[in-house]
């Protein structure tokens, strides 16, 4: 009877370890799945065009590879490659070390990078600022914000004129003349001027700047900020779904009523077509659904619309789960 009782047992933990080793990867991928888009960590969090910026993350698969890319700030997705082709691997315990240096001519602004692993599509993000170049070298001028949209008001002070200066104030825009122009509230005291002017909404995105001029001292400053270009605003309702789901999209910054393309980036790195529904195109905006398949993989998805006369793309990012 004793003999019949250990047999039983043995073949009762034989089963319930059977059982765990089967439900262990299921676990496993439902917390990836989880916790697929985290962010990553940059140091320096900020530095100009032409800076060497190193990255952190952890929870990729031991020995994967990654993909890596980069959002400017207006909005377009651009391939990237790391300092070292080496740095792509995933080192044992999950954990990725790369960097990547911006180039010379970086668009000044907010910046993201993505990287992906390529087995397990555990996505990390990370984000980060180009700041605009210098101004030349001055005794003391600022620009505040560094950095803005069109609308944006920003206020100046500049240093080391005359007390009794007269102040010509010289506004150049990017691929335009400098031109002679009335700016708010100036004031001078001491030798010093102060500021402010506000970007037209239909102001050209780049690196503009002021040249203050005294008239008796003939002293000059000259400050650079920066004018980024409208962020273009695209959704997707619901953010989450499951295969078989429908996701509506929208995307603003296209071209009149222009036709446009879809397609979708899969988990696994793979480009197909996206077979839409009730697609609407006015004004610039597109809006669109689309049912994702039966056997759609979870993870990270993108969604991409491509104007077709203006090549314009705005991508979307949604997850299945």
């Amino acid at each position: 009877m004793a003999d019949v009782l250990d047999t039983s047992m043995k073949h009762t933990r034989l089963i319930f370890l059977v059982l765990v080793a089967l439900l262990a990867p299921v676990a496993q991928r439902s917390a990836a799945a989880e916790s697929s888009i985290l962010p990553a960590s940059v140091y320096p969090s900020s530095g100009q065009a032409g800076t060497r910026f190193d990255f952190l993350a952890d929870g990729f698969q031991s020995g994967e590879r990654i993909d890596i890319w980069v959002n400017t700030p207006d909005g377009r997705a651009l391939p990237a490659r790391p300092d070292s082709e080496l740095q792509r691997r995933v080192a044992r315990d999950g954990r990725a070390a790369w960097s990547w240096t911006a180039p010379k001519d970086a668009q000044s602004g907010n910046w993201s990078l993505v990287a992906r692993g390529q087995r397990s599509g555990v996505v990390r993000v990370g984000v980060f600022t180009i700041l605009p170049p210098p101004a030349p070298a001055a005794p003391d001028a600022n620009a505040y914000p560094a950095v803005g949209r069109p609308g944006t008001r920003f206020v100046f002070f500049a240093a080391g004129f005359a007390p009794d200066d007269p102040i010509g104030f010289f506004l150049t825009a990017p691929g335009s003349e400098e031109t002679l122009v009335a700016v708010e509230q100036p004031r001078i005291f001491n030798g010093r001027v102060d500021w402010a002017w506000t970007a037209p909404d239909n102001a050209a995105p780049g690196i503009w700047r002021f040249r203050v001029v005294g008239g008796n001292s003939r002293f000059e400053q000259t400050l650079a900020f920066t004018v980024e270009r409208p962020a273009a605003a695209v959704g997707v309702n619901p953010g989450r779904g499951r295969a078989g789901s429908l996701f509506q999209f929208f995307a603003d910054g296209l071209q009149g009523r222009e036709g446009v393309i879809f397609w979708v980036n899969r988990p696994d790195g793979r480009a197909e077509k996206a077979t839409v529904e009730r697609v609407a195109v006015n004004d610039g905006r597109a809006e669109w659904s689309w049912i994702a398949p039966d056997d759609a993989p979870p993870g990270q998805w993108s969604m991409v619309v491509r104007g077709v006369n203006s090549g314009i793309e705005r991508v979307v990012l949604f997850e299945i789960r």
